[in-house]
């Protein structure tokens, strides 16, 4: 049954090679009624073609951003408007802070990314709130990531956090691109490049509109107006146990080709499952070296990993003899540097 199903998938002249799970147990069935869909899925994954192709989803339930309370956390960002500068007193990049409960915008100018000039940012928006966070929400850059920074956040004990999934920091993200529209689209109707005349006036306009978000306008949240969720034991399906080999999905763009290779070569072990709605999970690489971040059920295709298996070489980086043994050390394609490891020349096929 099992040749059957891989005959089924890899074989170029059957009407079902290299389609789907759903067009193999559909043609099979009648060959074999009792056969499962999930028997056919399980048998697929030891097929690299089918694992390295399989579609993958961009959007699905994810972890919600919640707030705790009105400016209590809080994430912030760096717009980058350098092609605007000359014509904006030099000013090249927009420092954009968003209150995660309230959806209220804070939009600071700066001529550099230069940690004394955010730090400087930073405060003068605390002043405006009128008290400081508890947390802020940053992605890993130097920006955030300096001396000026982190002693004016240590001074406030403020807490910082660099989310390291691929969405990031998606409310301040989302607020990064209406605000960029309207300054687009302002300076199209004036037939100019100057923004800066009228740049908070955009971000009070933005304020005073209602926020598909929270359904509300910012600017008349209140604290109370959106109860914190109350957790529950209901959990979605886990999919994956600790131990499973998956791969994770390719970042992708919005219009990349769909029948490109859509996940990673390199193949990973899950480490830690969180159950939850959504389920997430934490991984490891074949060396049990952590990989930073969380995954979700969308994120991961469960594949077969046999450490005596056929791989494919990249490049053929040394070679050297060692106990009269001819042995090359390769980079293995898909993976990093630290996979490089020294093979027996013997055992290298050219395919």
């Amino acid at each position: 049954m099992d040749a059957d199903i891989k005959d089924a998938y890899t074989n170029e002249a059957h009407p079902c090679a290299f389609t789907s799970v759903a067009n193999v147990h559909k043609f099979l069935l009648k060959k074999y009624p009792k056969l499962k869909y999930e028997h056919v899925e399980s048998v697929l994954e030891d097929v690299e073609s089918f694992t390295l192709h399989r579609p993958n989803r961009k959007r699905f339930p994810r972890l919600k951003t919640v707030g705790v309370g009105v400016y209590t956390d809080l994430q912030a960002d760096l717009v980058d408007m350098s092609k605007y500068k000359a014509q904006n007193d030099s000013i090249t990049f927009l420092l954009t802070v968003i209150d995660i409960y309230t959806r209220i915008l804070f939009v600071k100018p700066l001529k550099s990314k230069g940690g004394a000039g955010v730090a400087a940012a930073f405060a003068e928006i605390f002043d405006e709130m009128g008290n400081t966070p508890h947390i802020v929400f940053t992605d890993d850059g130097k920006e955030f990531y300096n001396t000026h920074v982190q002693n004016l956040f240590k001074k406030h004990e403020i807490l910082l956090v660099s989310p390291k999934n691929d969405t990031k920091c998606g409310v301040v993200e989302r607020a990064n691109r209406t605000l960029k529209t309207r300054l687009a689209k302002y300076m199209t109707h004036v037939y100019k490049h100057r923004y800066i005349d009228v740049l908070q006036k955009v971000v009070l306009g933005i304020n005073n509109s209602v926020n598909r978000g929270i359904g509300k306008k910012p600017v008349e949240v209140k604290l109370g107006d959106f109860p914190i969720p109350i957790p529950n034991d209901q959990t979605f399906k886990i999919k994956f146990k600790v131990g499973d080999h998956v791969r994770l999905a390719s970042k992708r763009g919005l219009f990349d080709k769909g029948y490109e290779q859509g996940w990673t070569t390199e193949i990973f072990v899950i480490s830690k499952v969180m159950p939850g709605r959504p389920v997430a999970y934490n991984v490891v690489d074949t060396n049990g070296e952590k990989v930073e971040g969380i995954f979700y059920t969308r994120e991961l295709t469960k594949c077969t990993y046999r450490t005596r298996g056929t791989y494919r070489i990249e490049s053929i980086i040394s070679r050297r003899t060692r106990r009269g043994v001819r042995e090359c050390l390769v980079r293995w394609e898909g993976y990093t540097a630290s996979s490089d490891s020294w093979v027996p020349e013997s055992t290298i096929l050219n395919l």
